[in-house]
């Protein structure tokens, strides 16, 4: 496990981000990133470990209805945002 300041991360990012496009494969990193966090989340810049306060706000103001439906959350990282999604969807 590697440990990192921000700032330090932030260059990794980019770096590894940078060696993807060489490679004419650019979402590679994303998988290396994750790969090479090996499970620290403090690893994972966008980790919040908690629901995205917008999607919660609009969560708690609407009830969705899916009943027999599933719900897609799109880049949801760790799986943060997809987590209050279960009282209303099954997630894909």
């Amino acid at each position: 496990m590697f440990e990192q300041q921000p700032q330090a991360l932030q260059q990794k990012v980019k770096l590894l981000a940078l060696e993807s496009i060489r490679q004419d494969n650019p979402s590679q990193w994303f998988e290396v990133l994750y790969a090479e966090a090996n499970g620290d989340s403090a690893q994972i810049p966008w980790a919040r470990l908690t629901t995205h306060p917008y999607l919660q706000d609009w969560l708690e103001r609407n009830t969705p209805q899916g009943s027999g439906r599933s719900a897609l959350v799109v880049g949801c990282g760790l799986g943060d945002d997809a987590a209050p999604k279960l009282q209303h969807h099954p997630l894909t």
